[in-house]
């Protein structure tokens, strides 16, 4: 398995060279867009530095005409004027068309076939084109050149007292091949622009595979048991949010991992109490230590005692991880909460007769909910059964329903003289029992798991659970929908505010 390094290397390795690539593309696409326009430029302006030395040429040429040069004359006009201008130059004998002198020694005494139609080279706003060109057909003396002249039929004209006309000549060559001189130019863009798109590329790369390499690292942390991770990346991009995304999960499934190791140790805490008491009178029962019927029945009732707890908490314990799966199945119908709630009541109201604890409820008819009545009942009972076991001897037990905003409510309070506010959000801990600490032995009877459960049959109908201290007493309100709907399973978030 390769490293993370290697893998984010890898990574950054191919960001560079796709961001290389893109450059590259971008380069040759916008350098042959270039050279496809300037070629067309760089035709025409091989043509215009011919016409741009046509005036002083036919210049020269007019003068001969008038003074009445001679062979030698016009040999020497087309050689100087040819090399001067660096251009090469044609005179045509206008009465026959055949080339008298050429400055290349090429053409001389050879005839051109001069074309009907021309092509317009700067032409002449208002006007008719100063000056035309032409390709010689395929196959004539002339076909790799195109020829220039100076206006329309000058090299056609009757001869008069001009014999000669001239004709520019550019090789087609030079032309066809003029976007090649563009070559270097883009070389040179290229070698500027490459290290530029690759230190680009890198510092991109960077910046997307930083944030990957610290999420690899927290994520190889978090399979060697370690969740105390977290990703800081200032970004609020895709991969920003990733980043944040991922140190909540970690820290959510932190939580869960202390959560659950510290479930299991409360688990085996409470479980090992009954069964130690159940091991030690079984044993004493075997090895004879009850003395009689009477003692054998006190041991006995012990072990059944023992037996009955710890059959509440596995009971319990299945419950609650029923409602935490998602596989409940509510059963709903119209509930009278008024009946429902006061049936929980009679059931609680002579135990706490008992303790010298007052009962009492307000209870208004004609309040109802659509819900699974036993479920609901059930964690109305666990809060009466808490505020049972914690109100002290002489306090008070108020239990009331009523309806607001839309939704229907069951308030069970009771005297909590000595519970803090601190400790409200560790109520609702799996088997926090505060008799721990208070020696309570009403309370040791519990599971720890009563508001645990309230809280998530309360929530599975799409409800809240909450608990709040006012003058000394602390009060546990169910909030539900007047017409609930089943909520999804919802994952579970690891915090002593379960």
């Amino acid at each position: 398995m390769a490293s993370p390094g290697d893998l984010l290397f890898g990574l950054r390795t191919k960001l560079i060279i796709a961001f290389s690539l893109v450059a590259l593309a971008a380069l040759a696409i916008a350098g042959s867009t270039f050279v496809a326009v300037r070629r067309n430029d760089e035709r025409k302006e091989a043509l215009n530095r011919v016409i741009a030395a046509s005036p002083a040429i036919y210049g020269d040429l007019a003068y001969l005409e008038r003074f009445g040069g001679s062979g030698a004359d016009y040999a020497n006009f087309v050689k100087t004027d040819a090399d001067q201008f660096d251009v090469r130059i044609l005179l045509i004998e206008r009465s026959s068309g055949v080339v008298a002198l050429d400055s290349a020694d090429r053409l001389t005494g050879q005839k051109l076939a001069l074309p009907d139609q021309y092509d317009v080279v700067q032409p002449g706003p208002g006007r008719r084109p100063a000056y035309v060109s032409w390709r010689p057909e395929g196959g004539s003396p002339a076909d790799d050149l195109i020829l220039v002249s100076s206006v329309a039929g000058n090299a056609r004209a009757p001869a008069q007292n001009d014999p000669y006309g001239v004709l520019l000549a550019v090789p087609r060559a030079t032309i066809a091949n003029a976007w090649r001189g563009l070559l270097p130019q883009a070389g040179i863009a290229t070698a500027i622009a490459l290290p530029i798109a690759v230190l680009l590329g890198i510092l991109v790369a960077n910046y997307i595979s930083r944030p990957l390499q610290q999420l690899t690292l927290a994520s190889q942390s978090m399979a060697e048991g370690v969740y105390d991770v977290e990703v800081s990346v200032d970004r609020r991009d895709e991969v920003g949010r990733l980043a944040q995304t991922f140190s909540v999960m970690a820290r959510r499934v932190g939580e869960t991992h202390a959560q659950m190791r510290a479930l299991v140790a409360n688990v085996s805490h409470d479980l090992k109490t009954p069964l130690t008491s159940i091991l030690g009178f079984a044993q004493a029962l075997r090895d004879g230590g009850a003395k009689g019927d009477e003692e054998a029945r006190r041991v006995g009732a012990v072990i059944y005692e023992e037996a009955t707890r710890l059959s509440a908490r596995l009971n319990d314990l299945l419950y609650l991880a029923e409602l935490e799966s998602g596989q409940l199945i509510l059963q709903r119908d119209e509930i009278d909460l008024s009946r429902l709630v006061g049936g929980a009541l009679d059931r609680f109201r002579a135990g706490a007769e008992t303790r010298g604890v007052d009962l009492t409820a307000e209870l208004p008819a004609g309040i109802t909910v659509n819900a699974d009545g036993p479920r609901i009942e059930r964690a109305v009972e666990n809060l009466l059964d808490n505020a049972r076991k914690y109100t002290p001897t002489g306090g008070e037990i108020h239990v009331r329903d009523y309806a607001s905003n839309g939704r229907v409510c069951i308030e069970v309070k009771n005297s909590a003289p000595d519970v803090t506010a601190d400790e409200l959000p560790r109520l609702f801990e799996r088997f926090y029992r505060r008799d721990r600490t208070r020696g309570n032995e009403h309370a040791r009877a519990g599971t720890g798991l009563g508001l645990a459960i309230a809280r998530e049959l309360v929530e599975v109908h799409g409800g809240t659970l909450t608990a709040a201290l006012h003058d000394e007493e602390i009060a546990f309100t169910i909030s539900l929908p007047a017409a609930a709907e089943l909520q999804p399973p919802k994952a579970k978030q690891a915090s002593p505010e379960t």
